[in-house]
């Protein structure tokens, strides 16, 4: 009720020849504004400042909880590594105590360190198939530690039936796969890491190891379902704007530039002679 009680004391006023009521008024409003609502405020407030998101440059993402002194030894000497040479990890480690990881893009063998030192800062080890013979030999042991899966390929039974039977096997396992199979340019990507998770019963996440920026983040859960196009499409999307060590060897399975790139580049290793 203040400014109806403004304007009738502004009337009496001008009666007396005092200030006119539009003069009252427009001191009124002016000098003292209508207040906004507490949450009107806190909108604008949030507008002009939005609230920092929790994985920023400069914080790693959170790791899964303490696991013992070496685990704690080898997530420091991770930190190191990876400050000294500029990459941020981006997000949390996720819920989940098993998963298939794509790890992409895969243009070096300098991105296995990178990726085991993020692993290593998560509290996490990365398991990697590899063939049965390798675990054979005086370092099986050590090489089964490091998260070799062995894979017996004279057996009947396909990788995806052997990788779910290692899922079944245990309690905890994530294993990564990059897509693309090769170190070089690949238009075609091997899909074996969607039929794992859907044969195990895991989700999918996308370990995006950009270059570009040096930046490595999670993205995911996919639950594979019965239409891998559709998963692909999402998967795909994740990596649109990653760049690997060597750009021009990461390759999208629908770009067609990159389609083009790859194969002039396949042409040019069958034949160095080739203008291509």
């Amino acid at each position: 009720m203040a400014i109806p009680v403004a304007i009738a004391v502004a009337t009496r006023r001008s009666e007396s020849g005092g200030a006119t009521p539009v003069d009252i008024c427009t001191t009124f409003l002016t000098a003292a504004p209508i207040q906004a609502s507490k949450t009107e405020c806190e909108e604008d407030r949030n507008m002009q400042d939005p609230v920092p998101t929790p994985n920023q440059r400069g914080r790693f993402g959170q790791s899964a909880p303490y696991r013992g002194v070496f685990s704690e030894g080898i997530r420091g000497l991770s930190w190191v590594f990876l400050k000294a040479t500029g990459w941020h990890v981006a997000t949390d480690w996720p819920d989940a105590s098993k998963s298939v990881i794509i790890a992409a893009p895969h243009t070096s063998n300098y991105d296995g360190l990178v990726m085991l030192a993020i692993a290593g800062w998560y509290r996490q080890k990365l398991s990697w198939m590899g063939k049965a013979s390798l675990v054979r030999g005086p370092f099986g042991g050590l090489l089964r530690r490091a998260g070799c899966v062995p894979v017996e390929r004279s057996k009947s039974k396909d990788v995806v039936s052997l990788m779910k039977e290692a899922f079944d096997a245990t309690d905890t396992l994530h294993l990564a796969i990059a897509p693309e199979g090769t170190r070089n340019a690949n238009p075609v990507w091997k899909t074996g890491f969607w039929h794992i998770a859907q044969t195990a019963g895991v989700p999918l996440f996308s370990a995006v190891l950009d270059f570009g920026t040096k930046e490595m983040r999670l993205e995911g859960p996919i639950m594979p379902g019965g239409d891998i196009e559709t998963d692909m499409d999402v998967i795909i999307s994740h990596y649109r704007d990653a760049k690997g060590r060597h750009p021009e060897r990461f390759c999208l399975p629908d770009d067609t530039s990159q389609r083009q790139m790859a194969e002039a580049l396949s042409i040019a290793a069958a034949d160095p002679l080739s203008e291509k």
